[in-house]
């Protein structure tokens, strides 16, 4: 995730994007589209009682390790320019499938209304689901396959006319 504050930002991190693909995403993708697979389903904490966000887990069809490279290596490049502060070694390769951080129901089971000793109003924005049947029943499950060929700088919160996020740049592999 990138905070990218002015169009002078955004502007540095398209080049520094593409000098990545010039020095080695064109070697690791080999000028091609990346083979990828969604299939099996896991979970982003330590409890599958309590899940916040459930994700296909995402892998390179040939079993090969090139996409993990590429993503890793590109976020190399990114925390040593200071674009992103470093707070992993590597990324974790998945699709959101659930994420309760974006439930609205305000009149969903478990969710509830809070008042401070003050009198002050909270909604509880975030409330996690038991997972463990949902993990079981799709364990191996298979998303589907896709072509990936390129890298976008997309820009949250903003939506084209698809529905897609926004982006503000992009590179190729082919």
């Amino acid at each position: 995730m990138l905070v990218l504050l002015s169009e002078q930002e955004v502007q540095q991190t398209c080049e520094l994007l593409q000098r990545c693909k010039e020095e080695f995403i064109n070697d690791i993708t080999g000028g091609r589209p990346l083979e990828v697979e969604m299939t099996g389903i896991e979970y982003m904490n330590d409890d599958p009682g309590a899940v916040d966000v459930l994700y296909a887990k995402v892998h390179m069809k040939d079993g090969s390790n090139r996409l993990q490279e590429l993503v890793d290596r590109v976020l190399e490049r990114f925390q040593a320019s200071g674009l992103i502060v470093k707070e992993w070694n590597s990324v974790k390769l998945h699709a959101t499938v659930m994420n309760t951080l974006f439930r609205k129901d305000p009149n969903a089971e478990g969710r509830y209304n809070l008042y401070t000793a003050d009198g002050k109003y909270i909604f509880k924005e975030r409330e996690s689901f038991d997972g463990r049947n949902i993990l079981k029943l799709f364990e191996n499950f298979h998303f589907g396959s896709l072509r990936l060929n390129s890298i976008h700088i997309s820009q949250r919160f903003t939506v084209d006319s698809f529905g897609n996020y926004a982006f503000c740049g992009q590179i190729d592999f082919s």
